[in-house]
């Protein structure tokens, strides 16, 4: 990923943690929602936004909530980016804990399969 494309992921996803934190949107199930991480199409119009819940049963409620303060998002980043047009905001729920998990389970089972032998 370009420089760019990071420093603008990385302004944009701090951007949205300040709205969630500092009490700018009254909907209950964006309480408890943490920002992972941004990414950029290559010509900068769409964000990829990954975030993460405390409770793992409400992250549909949570991504049809961020859905629909995308729009207040996108006016504070309008603010906050010296860019021509803001870029779309599409919301995912990050599976990299699950995916760190699933990978270190193989790692531990290869090690008992190696010892074993």
């Amino acid at each position: 990923m370009g420089l760019r494309k990071e420093r603008m992921g990385d302004e944009i996803r701090d951007v949205i943690a300040s709205c969630l934190t500092g009490g700018q949107l009254n909907d209950p199930r964006l309480q408890f929602v943490t920002i992972t991480a941004v990414k950029l199409s290559p010509d900068l119009q769409l964000a990829s936004v990954q975030f993460r819940v405390l409770d793992e049963a409400t992250k549909d409620d949570t991504r049809k909530a961020l859905d629909r303060a995308a729009g207040v998002f996108r006016s504070k980043l309008a603010k906050a980016l010296d860019v021509r047009r803001v870029p779309e905001l599409r919301f995912f729920f990050d599976t990299s804990v699950e995916r760190g998990a699933s990978v270190d389970a193989m790692l531990d089972l290869i090690r008992k399969e190696k010892n074993e032998n």
